[in-house]
């Protein structure tokens, strides 16, 4: 297992918090500079202390003739999903990225576990994509467009 970073969660570019009761989006993306194997972990960006998730998109290039993947909260250590802190299940799971153009929402399980996402209140959350199965792509990008809200 592998743990790679996109620009957001290396802090080189900011993540947005909310100012008031707005909903918040932002695309954290992660290009591909060689073959990622199954259970790799791409942190994307942080969800911000005091706030929840609201729904996600996810995006990619085609990654070649394999390839699923998992979205959300990644645990302390971040090398798995939090599927408790997530709300009780990740917010997308067997997501499909050996399609060209793929794009996806939420499936019905994570858009109601980010329901139950409690905020916390004290510290930055982090949030990940983690290889269910291996692709077979070098490179190619993939992100997500996360909403959310404070709390």
């Amino acid at each position: 297992m592998a743990l790679k970073k996109s620009a957001h969660a290396l802090g080189q570019i900011p993540t947005p918090v909310a100012s008031g009761c707005e909903v918040v989006v932002c695309r954290a993306s992660f290009t591909l500079t060689a073959d990622l194997a199954a259970s790799d972990i791409i942190q994307l960006m942080d969800l911000p202390a005091g706030h929840v998730p609201v729904d996600l998109i996810l995006d990619t290039d085609d990654l070649g003739t394999t390839g699923t993947v998992s979205v959300g909260l990644l645990t302390s250590a971040k090398d798995d999903l939090d599927t408790t802190a997530s709300g009780g299940a990740a917010w997308l799971t067997g997501g499909d990225v050996n399609t060209a153009a793929t794009g996806l929402r939420a499936d019905a399980a994570g858009l109601r576990a980010m329901s139950r996402c409690a905020a916390s209140q004290n510290a930055n959350r982090p949030i990940g994509i983690k290889l269910a199965t291996d692709t077979t792509a070098t490179s190619g990008t993939i992100g997500v467009t996360l909403l959310y809200r404070s709390a």
